[in-house]
């Protein structure tokens, strides 16, 4: 006996159905119906499981970075999408992932000793030289690399509040870094550490280039920061709270299968109605 498909809450994956009359009994008007009300419901269901694994991804990006230093939680936003394609379809939405944004929370600040690592408390990021791009990070770990310049442990160079990097004289010693992010050394001051700020704007639609490493998107690049406050010999952790992550994912997980549960039994559904209408007609 053919179904009919009931209006479906996208925000709830359950599809349930009533028994309808035999098919000699209902016009073929109907059958076409509820084939269109059909697939409208299966592109609500598509569109959640989809959601829920592109945050899936985004929590397990969060859950595999929370040691990482200088790591900002990714921070998905959702909005419903009423469909207006057709009369049929009044009442029913759609959920689609609008944006990415970067968790703007400062992680704490551990103590390491190391005179070449850094933490800025406080608003602002690092400027670090990629391969001829300047890319901005929260990630303080610095080296002397074989030239002599302050970089990465990757080898991209640290870049001063003027943009350009740092260089310090061969077999350097007793490096201080004010809370100012001035250098200096036995021979005197050496140079200022950049620290970068972006606007609110400039902050919604930074890119990611890495897991700590970003580039300015359309809200605007950053300015440089007169007088930021710079930890020598602490770095900041991320700022994921593992605990929480885990629950998210374990939730996310559990709506992606019920998501992808309900949309096969509708498909096979669907398929049952279009042979249903093929034979009686």
């Amino acid at each position: 006996m053919p179904f009919v498909l009931p209006q479906h809450n996208p925000f709830v994956a359950v599809a349930t159905w009533r028994v309808m009359p035999p098919v000699a009994s209902v016009s073929p008007s109907w059958h076409g119906c509820c084939i269109t009300q059909g697939m409208q419901e299966i592109a609500v269901l598509a569109s959640r499981a989809l959601t829920m694994r592109n945050q899936f991804n985004a929590v397990a990006d969060n859950v595999a970075n929370v040691n990482t230093a200088g790591y900002r939680r990714i921070e998905m936003d959702f909005k419903e999408v009423l469909s207006r394609q057709n009369p049929q379809s009044r009442g029913l939405s759609y959920v689609q992932d609008r944006s990415i944004s970067l968790n703007q929370t400062d992680g704490a600040l551990q103590q390491t000793g190391n005179p070449l690592d850094a933490a800025i408390s406080g608003p602002g990021f690092f400027a670090i030289e990629v391969n001829g791009t300047t890319q901005y990070t929260r990630k303080g770990q610095f080296v002397l690399n074989a030239e002599g310049q302050l970089s990465t442990p990757e080898g991209y160079a640290v870049l001063d509040n003027a943009g350009a990097p740092i260089q310090f004289q061969p077999e350097v010693r007793n490096i201080r870094l004010a809370n100012d992010g001035t250098l200096s050394t036995e021979q005197g001051q050496l140079a200022q550490i950049g620290v970068y700020q972006f606007s609110p704007e400039g902050l919604k639609t930074l890119q990611r280039a890495g897991n700590t490493a970003f580039v300015p998107g359309s809200g605007g690049g950053p300015v440089a920061l007169e007088t930021p406050i710079i930890r020598q010999g602490y770095i900041e952790a991320s700022n994921v709270n593992a605990v929480q992550e885990m629950v998210t994912m374990q939730m996310v997980s559990k709506a992606y299968e019920s998501s992808l549960s309900s949309l096969q039994s509708l498909s096979e559904l669907e398929s049952r109605a279009i042979r249903t209408l093929g034979g009686s007609q």
